[in-house]
């Protein structure tokens, strides 16, 4: 692996200038590829023509990384040990090899699908009434801490969901749960398991 300096010259492909240009290595802010926050002072190819940054060396990745795992929002609820059970017995399904580290990509999978859905939310608030209904003869049931950090894009989801349906955070994880109990664990065919399965897959290399 090549390890730059500030100064050292390359050359890049400039989305601005859209040609190849002469870049040369400095330190510079790098806001995130999905503009929520940022990297400071990191390594960074800079264009000779517009000043802009146009590449970012494997050396800088380390940095990038910290960053982001200290931007992530973190999300813990406390829920009934049997819809614990459920969204592990989900994840199982589509890769039993994947355990925990599936609870995050798949619980965003769902957010993601779910806030550009404006029929879900009817389907969100009448599933978390039926487990409001449930509460009542759940008292003794224990409970698990479910604990994942989520990227501010799925956090500022999380809250969208959450003024839309008018459900605080923990019932609106637990209505979640329950529609992922409904599409991948009752059926005995799930739709879209294979799109799953091919996530898992990276999360799981």
């Amino acid at each position: 692996m090549i390890v730059y300096k500030a100064g050292e010259t390359s050359k890049a492909i400039c989305e601005r200038c859209k040609s190849l240009v002469t870049t040369t290595f400095a330190y510079r802010d790098v806001p995130f590829d999905d503009g929520m926050g940022l990297v400071k002072d990191i390594l960074c190819a800079v264009c000779d023509r517009c000043d802009h940054v146009v590449a970012v060396p494997p050396q800088s990745t380390p940095a990038i990384r910290r960053a982001r795992n200290a931007a992530d929002v973190p999300l813990e609820v406390m829920l009934f040990a049997p819809e614990m059970e459920l969204l592990d017995l989900a994840i199982w399904r589509i890769d039993p090899d994947a355990g925990q580290r599936l609870r995050k990509p798949l619980l965003a999978n769902y957010i993601r699908r779910l806030v550009d859905d404006p029929s879900a939310i009817a389907s969100l608030q009448a599933t978390a009434g039926m487990q409001s209904a449930g509460r009542l003869r759940a008292d003794k049931t224990p409970k698990r801490r479910l604990s994942v950090k989520f990227a501010p894009k799925t956090d500022h989801a999380i809250n969208q969901l959450m003024a839309a349906s008018g459900l605080k955070k923990t019932d609106l994880i637990r209505a979640i749960i329950h529609q992922i109990d409904k599409d991948l664990v009752r059926p005995d065919r799930p739709a879209g398991l294979e799109k799953l399965r091919e996530i898992a897959w990276v999360v799981a290399a």
